[in-house]
């Protein structure tokens, strides 16, 4: 969201000194400073420049979703984007009280919509291992489901799939929907989501690319971070990994540009 100040044109008039008309000086505009400026989130444009906000607004304080960022919880987005603004411009406001004592940077990303929480005690993982690789498959294939249902071909929707063209959508509808083992879910679909999160195409999946799985299943789902270390290698997860923590055979893994 961009915040801008808006500025209202001035309006030019004729006054009338006798017989002389007033006549605007050369260095008077009626153009916005701010019209082609584009700020950041939590900025907004002031004689041209971009400044970091000093306070929401109002609205958001009707605006009721916590979140989690680097273990410390922030009222709303708002707050954590004008944090940034202040520590990456040097403002002595970055990571006040006010913040936590948290001195937010551009890799500060929301863990998840909640207030912040150790969920490290409320998995218990002896009693979810054998089946969570399967419930989260089942969940995977779910949404997939939904999205191409009939009354879900929008784009406009907030999970995390993105749009398809007309061709990839039949190529992928095609492969997902293809058998399995009733023991484990289709590999097409585990393929089709380590691709849908690798954003990047970097060939494995990061932390920022994760984000996007934990913003929509923490706090429920607390296993899920005891799951995903246990994936990873020091790279992050590789596509192969990515297939072996949902015991995948190679023959069922499908490389992501058969999917476009």
């Amino acid at each position: 969201m961009r915040f801008h100040l808006t500025l209202f044109a001035l309006c030019t008039s004729y006054l009338v000194f006798g017989q002389e008309d007033y006549t605007k000086p050369d260095d008077e505009s009626d153009e916005d400073p701010c019209e082609n400026v584009k700020c950041k989130l939590g900025e907004m444009c002031k004689d041209g420049k971009c400044n970091c906000l000093d306070s929401c607004p109002s609205e958001w304080n009707s605006y009721n979703r916590q979140i989690c960022v680097d273990g410390v919880t922030y009222r709303h987005e708002c707050d954590l984007w004008r944090n940034q603004c202040y520590c990456r411009s040097g403002d002595s406001r970055c990571g006040n009280d006010q913040f936590s004592n948290h001195r937010a940077n551009e890799n500060s990303a929301i863990k998840y919509y909640d207030e912040c929480r150790d969920l490290s005690g409320l998995c218990d993982w002896d009693q979810n291992e054998s089946t969570f690789s399967l419930r989260l498959g089942m969940w995977f294939q779910e949404l997939l489901r939904q999205k191409w249902s009939s009354a879900s071909w929008s784009n406009d929707d907030d999970s995390l799939l993105r749009p398809m063209d007309a061709k990839a959508r039949s190529t992928t509808s095609k492969l997902v929907s293809q058998s399995s083992p009733h023991e484990r879910v289709n590999g097409a679909v585990i393929s089709y989501w380590f691709c849908e999160l690798d954003r990047r195409n970097r060939g494995s999946l990061q932390q920022d690319d994760l984000n996007y799985l934990y913003q929509l299943l923490l706090p429920s789902t607390p296993c899920l971070e005891v799951f995903i270390n246990r994936c990873s290698g020091s790279g992050g997860i590789s596509f192969d990994q990515w297939h072996n923590c949902f015991d995948i055979p190679q023959e069922e893994r499908v490389q992501c540009n058969e999917f476009k």
